[in-house]
């Protein structure tokens, strides 16, 4: 059987609650570990991660009551990667997974914590091994479902983006070394109203 050199997140995208966040850090803390969160003063998360090998910085972004966090990141230790299979199932994450071999890569296509599709690819080839069938009708359902989910999302970043400029007010005379963190906040969250609201 062909060993597992490296698992690589080529695009991973999770988008939880506070409670699921906690839950998150503890998946990972029971599997032994090393954990720690860091909050920044905009309601961010750091969240790092150390198999003993290396570590993995995620970042989670505070949206109103909700956390997103897109990243890339390699794992060489095999429990780690098992690990974070499971908070890509348990946590309904999004992403791209390449599972590198000696001679060839396995890539895992997630939505919604579910595995969609399997491609192998060897040697400039790629083959198809395994691809959903179902879960394209799921998604257009899901899809027309979500639109509430937009509207509640923009509030949310409304909501935020409140927040974060009455803190801005308040650290331009106590702290204006926060100034900058808060701007770029308000930045991202411009952008993401932008997209949804287009």
């Amino acid at each position: 059987m062909a060993q597992r050199l490296s698992t690589n997140y080529a695009n991973a995208f999770f988008a939880m609650s506070e409670e699921e966040l906690n839950q998150f850090v503890s998946l990972f803390a029971n599997d032994h570990f090393l954990v720690s969160v860091q909050e920044r003063f905009t309601g961010d998360r750091d969240i790092f991660i150390s198999d003993g090998q290396g570590e993995i910085k995620l970042t989670f972004s505070r949206v109103g009551p909700r956390f997103s966090c897109e990243s890339s990141y390699e794992i060489r230790d095999l429990n780690l990667a098992n690990t974070m299979r499971k908070a890509m199932k348990r946590f309904k994450g999004h992403g791209i997974v390449h599972r590198v071999y000696d001679s060839f890569t396995m890539v895992y296509h997630y939505d919604d914590g579910d595995v969609i599709r399997i491609q192998e690819c060897a040697d400039s080839k790629e083959t198809l091994v395994f691809e959903s069938t179902n879960h394209n009708q799921a998604k257009e359902l899901e899809m027309l479902f979500q639109q509430n989910g937009v509207e509640y999302e923009i509030q949310c970043i409304r909501a935020e983006t409140d927040r974060l400029l009455d803190l801005r007010i308040k650290s331009r005379e106590k702290a204006p070394d926060r100034l900058s963190g808060i701007d770029r906040k308000l930045a991202e969250l411009s952008r993401r109203l932008y997209t949804l609201e287009a």
